[in-house]
């Protein structure tokens, strides 16, 4: 799709492709070969490093400390003799790498205390296996919680594993393992679920997945693809344009990719609005891309049979086409007087032109994880008069959600490209480049009003679905939600059918279907619940303390974002608040320690909401300290009728609420929860209990 055009008076880069002419090979077949089955999580590893004890002597206990010992004269158990074959906890398994289709054979310990999957460093050395290095370590702990003596993990391997018959294709997080080449840790076991007999010491793979029998096949189709590329490298070397170095940011899906983002959102009050995440690469995302990605898949494998008559929706080919002009298109209404700046052009390194190229060439073929180009459109920004159309509020989002069984996710591929720039505004969108000056023909990230303009878009599509409370979209996310499977699938359909009328698309496998539980919004949602995404909250515990503002703005960010979840939100993250102040001197002392260290336990204790209910009767429980008021909201849950939080409330106290009595205190964060959870209380069915722990 030719989603840009060369500004008059400049010089295309790249002819149409009726020219029959191409000064560089696609953007396609310059990029590493598809490698989205890197899939396994590893945000927060457990394994057991230490040697074993095979047999417990008389030496050994008495090497213990004060232990009282009977000795029995009883016969040794023939089958503790000697270390047998039959019964070790060891298998025989081989791997095969995927880039050389060399065969190893090793030995696997199958350990559901360990996390993920493992392989000995050792192992990798001594056979020259090809490594990817991660961005950013993970940290890896003992079963005691304490941290691994090895380090955190900074390298993985992709192989295929075979075993007794089972055939799959995964990436392990290389480490010191002991004495072990290999461990098959607990979210390997679950999710193949073999069937273990104890007494003869055998496993058998009777209950795998259908994608480990496919796994050998992607493989060959991969490696297509991998002497594809290297021929298309080869010939840009020749031809005298450079290749891209390859790089871990070039593996697909190994990042997320949110294809559709909004724009930096403003400056936030740390007393109400929360802090955005300012950390483009960190820990959570590592560990998110880890756990969320999973094996490719296609259309058939990812889309339910009763859907592939839909094939079309989640055609790419269908996608790449240029969109056709609608009501929506992106207008750019400048303020009067202004006008366009102009911008530098910037040196770019060799990997960043190939990219530039590409871009220029198929209009932004980004991959997962590869680099994004951006335009800077600050300058035009600050000239633009606002869309101030406002965008979902997420907790209103969720609370809809109520009574829901059945989730289904949809993911619009490259939002925002979806709609074009109203004729005539284009040259106002022009971006400069070292191969001249281009205009985008669709909307771009980065316009300001480019989210205004998509969830418009979307609104006005779904409109009576959003009304009738069986479909909710957040910019490119549609959630459809149902109480029962017949209404999931007739409403599915309805939702594709207009996808399908509007020339929107969606990625096959971003896609869930007839989820009883599933992440959308940062949060997991099921059946009356809300509870933080443990993904995203993996990497907390080892949160390093920060060295400067920026970086306590960045954990603010995070912490803000769960802020409903966090009783006494606000009390304990006041310290850290006061810190980030523009005329307050950095200082790190036990204060902000303790309020690091009080926010990192409330988010690793994973609380859990429900979702409110209109029925049933709402209990307000308020209270204040020297800094802040705290409320939390309950009512009685219908599966053990017991009182669960709803949501929780916490606002500082400014220089003259802090002189306030005690009393009037209290009374004030009554007065707060009151305000906050009106829409809820006003007009209630029941009468609403309110709680505080003095005498008013």
């Amino acid at each position: 799709m030719y989603s840009t055009r060369a500004a008059s008076g400049s010089r295309p880069l790249i002819p149409p492709a009726s020219a029959g002419l191409r000064t560089s090979p696609p953007a396609s077949v310059l990029i590493p070969p598809d490698s989205s089955f890197l899939h396994r999580r590893i945000p927060d590893s457990r394994l057991i490093v230490a040697p074993r004890v095979p047999h417990i002597t008389i030496q050994f206990l008495q090497g213990k400390g004060s232990l009282d010992l009977f000795s029995l004269d009883l016969p040794l158990p023939a089958s503790c003799e000697s270390a047998s074959v039959q019964g070790s906890p060891l298998h025989g398994v081989e791997v095969e790498t995927t880039d050389t289709q060399e065969i190893l054979g090793l030995k696997a310990l199958l350990d559901s205390g360990a996390s993920g999957l493992f392989l000995h460093i050792r192992f990798v050395c001594e056979h020259g296996i090809t490594t990817w290095t991660l961005s950013r370590p993970i940290p890896v702990k003992n079963v005691d919680g304490t941290a691994n003596a090895a380090g955190a993990i900074t390298e993985v391997v992709d192989l295929v594993l075979r075993y007794n018959g089972h055939s799959e294709r995964v990436v392990f997080a290389v480490t010191d393992l002991g004495e072990q080449d290999m461990i098959l840790g607990y979210t390997w076991l679950k999710e193949h679920n073999p069937e273990i007999d104890w007494a003869a010491g055998t496993v058998s793979m009777s209950r795998c997945p259908a994608r480990c029998q496919t796994c050998r096949e992607e493989v060959k189709v991969e490696r297509k693809a991998r002497n594809k590329t290297r021929a298309a490298i080869r010939a840009c070397r020749s031809s005298g344009v450079p290749a891209p170095e390859p790089e871990l940011d070039d593996i697909p899906e190994l990042y997320p990719d949110p294809d559709c983002e909004d724009d930096p959102p403003p400056e936030a009050n740390p007393e109400t609005d929360p802090v955005p995440d300012s950390r483009e690469a960190d820990t959570m995302e590592e560990a998110e891309a880890f756990a969320r990605n999973s094996a490719p898949k296609d259309f058939r494998d990812a889309v339910p049979d009763y859907l592939h008559d839909f094939e079309d929706v989640f055609s790419k080919a269908a996608f790449d086409e240029l969109p056709e002009r609608k009501q929506w298109d992106h207008a750019i209404e400048l303020e009067p007087g202004s006008t366009p700046s102009s911008c530098k052009v910037y040196p770019l390194a060799p990997n960043e032109q190939a990219k530039l190229d590409a871009f220029l060439e198929e209009k932004s073929q980004k991959k997962d994880g590869s680099l994004r180009l951006v335009q800077d459109y600050r300058a035009l920004n600050a000239i633009t008069v606002k869309d101030r159309y406002p965008l979902p509020l997420i907790s209103e989002l969720i609370n809809n959600l109520r009574g829901a069984r059945y989730f289904t996710k949809l993911d619009v591929r490259w939002g925002y490209n979806n709609v074009r720039i109203k004729e005539g505004d284009e040259w106002k969108a022009v971006f400069r480049t070292n191969r001249g000056l281009f205009e985008p023909l669709v909307m771009f990230f980065g316009l300001t009003n480019s989210p205004a303009t998509f969830q418009t878009v979307m609104n006005d599509i779904f409109r009576d679905l959003i009304a009738q409370g069986v479909v909710c979209v957040y910019l490119d996310d549609i959630l459809i939600y149902t109480k029962t499977l017949e209404e999931h699938r007739r409403i599915t359909r309805i939702v594709l059918d207009r996808l399908r009328e509007h020339r929107l698309f969606l990625k096959p496998e971003k896609c869930e279907f007839e989820r009883t539980e599933i992440e959308y919004l940062g949060l997991i949602i099921s059946h009356g619940t809300a509870s933080m995404d443990p993904v995203k909250v993996a990497g907390v515990a080892e949160w390093p303390v920060p060295k400067n503002k920026k970086e306590v703005q960045s954990f603010l960010g995070f912490t803000n974002f769960y802020r409903r979840f966090i009783r006494d939100f606000s009390h304990h993250a006041r310290p850290l608040f006061d810190l980030t102040a523009k005329d307050v001197a950095w200082t790190w002392g036990s204060g902000q320690q303790d309020a690091f260290d009080s926010l990192k336990r409330a988010i690793t204790s994973k609380p859990v909401l429900i979702f409110p209910d209109d029925d049933r009767p709402f209990r307000v429980e308020a209270d204040s300290s020297d800094f802040a008021t705290g409320a939390v909201l309950s009512q009685q849950s219908p599966e053990d009728e017991k009182w669960h939080p709803v949501a929780f409330y916490s606002k500082s106290l400014n220089a003259v609420e802090r002189n306030y009595e005690i009393h009037d205190k209290e009374m004030l964060a009554i007065i707060r929860a009151l305000e906050e959870w009106r829409h809820f209380l006003e007009g209630a069915r029941h009468k609403v209990e309110v709680y505080t722990d003095r005498f008013l």
